[in-house]
């Protein structure tokens, strides 16, 4: 099997580091991003200064605000985020396309043979990415490299505290990791741990240890591939294909609670543009509709409805309006509400086949998705 040398390129403290990047002044400030609104609102991201505090992932806002007085809570600003990951992914695709992207904020790199191309050593080429990122981007990261994905993550998890830059080489992977906690590990649920437990297994160099039948008969191929990456080989390779949504939602909590219905419809149809542009970023059409409308009381209803396979502004906002008025009722205070698009399609083929398709609405949808995108969000709004 060939060897590969793959890096995990993880940004720190993502939503607030994009927050000093339009707003320079908060840097070196305690710094929380936290989702919904006002006294409602969760901290989820953290900045060191915040975390030196003592501020937990995950804190109510009301809490900290009365427990850290001198802490700064933002409200997230997701679309800027992905502006943002958008600008590091295609930094990082300057160095090689082989870059799949896991989340928002972390993407494997492949960089096999790069240090021939390059002419440097691989610990320069991820201080060098490291460097390139926060010069272009104004985003710092901890790059983790090795030859399997799992260890480039418990890499990159490691460089955090080690400088940005940490390196799992074959020969070291005891010396690196031997004696961390198998349950810490991407990959070993509850269940695995417990049964791992029970048969006095607690690190991973006793998890090496094991039998490779063993492992296969406990654990299944899953345990099996993920000893092998354990052991320095990438039994999963980097994929640089981009895989298209099977679902979309977009939700968010009220500054306020409401009751209001004309309020809710107008936040619904929000909620409608932003999942039906993400549709049509992938040119993909749903045929599925649901609302999701939560309580004062976290109390959640959910409905759906089919309709004719498409990706319009018009049609997934009628459609959601009409679900909004079976699952309101009258003098309940409302959290949040949100939209979820399902039995979404890809092909481009299919369109004709459906006949209810509103052609005109989907022009008209793109029209808008490039007006915003050359003057900025909510230049045009879409009436009823």
């Amino acid at each position: 099997m060939k060897q590969h040398l793959i890096a995990l390129v993880d940004c720190d403290s993502f939503f607030v580091s994009c927050e000093r990047v339009d707003n320079p002044a908060l840097c070196g400030k305690p710094v929380c991003v936290m989702t919904g609104g006002g006294s409602k609102g969760i901290i989820v991201s953290r900045s060191k200064e915040a975390k030196a505090l003592g501020i937990k992932m995950g804190a109510p806002y009301f809490q900290v605000q009365k427990t850290h007085p001198q802490a700064i809570c933002l409200p997230a600003r997701h679309r800027r985020y992905s502006e943002i990951s958008h600008q590091v992914m295609n930094t990082l695709r300057s160095f090689t396309p082989d870059v799949e992207e896991v989340s928002i904020d972390e993407a494997y790199v492949d960089l096999t043979g790069l240090d021939a191309v390059y002419k440097i050593s691989y610990q320069e080429l991820i201080k060098k990415i490291r460097q390139t990122v926060w010069q272009k981007n104004k985003i710092p990261v901890s790059v983790g490299l090795s030859t399997s994905k799992t260890l480039a993550k418990l890499a990159s998890d490691k460089a955090k505290s080690a400088g940005g830059i940490y390196i799992i080489r074959p020969e070291e992977i005891l010396e690196s990791i031997g004696n961390d906690n198998i349950n810490e590990i991407c990959g070993i649920g509850r269940c695995n741990s417990q049964n791992l437990g029970f048969n006095g297994i607690f690190t991973v160099k006793d998890f090496l240890a094991q039998d490779n039948a063993w492992i296969k008969m406990a654990l299944g191929i899953r345990g099996l591939n993920l000893k092998f990456e354990l052991s320095g080989l990438a039994v999963s390779p980097v994929d640089t294909t981009l895989q298209a949504p099977q679902s979309i939602q977009d939700t968010k909590s009220f500054t306020d609670f409401s009751d209001n219905l004309e309020f809710l419809q107008a936040e619904l149809g929000i909620h409608a543009h932003n999942a039906a542009q993400k549709l049509r970023h992938w040119n993909g059409f749903c045929a599925e509709v649901g609302v999701l409308l939560r309580t004062k009381d976290f109390k959640t209803s959910i409905l759906f409805t089919k309709l004719p396979a498409t990706n319009s502004d018009f049609a997934i906002k009628t459609a959601a309006t009409e679900l909004l008025k079976h699952l309101y009722k009258t003098k309940t205070l409302y959290r949040s509400i949100g939209i979820e698009l399902r039995k979404l399609s890809y092909n481009e083929t299919q369109q004709s086949l459906f006949k209810n398709l509103r052609r005109e609405d989907d022009k008209l949808s793109k029209v808008v998705d490039e007006l915003e995108q050359k003057f900025g969000r909510g230049i045009v709004k879409i009436g009823a």
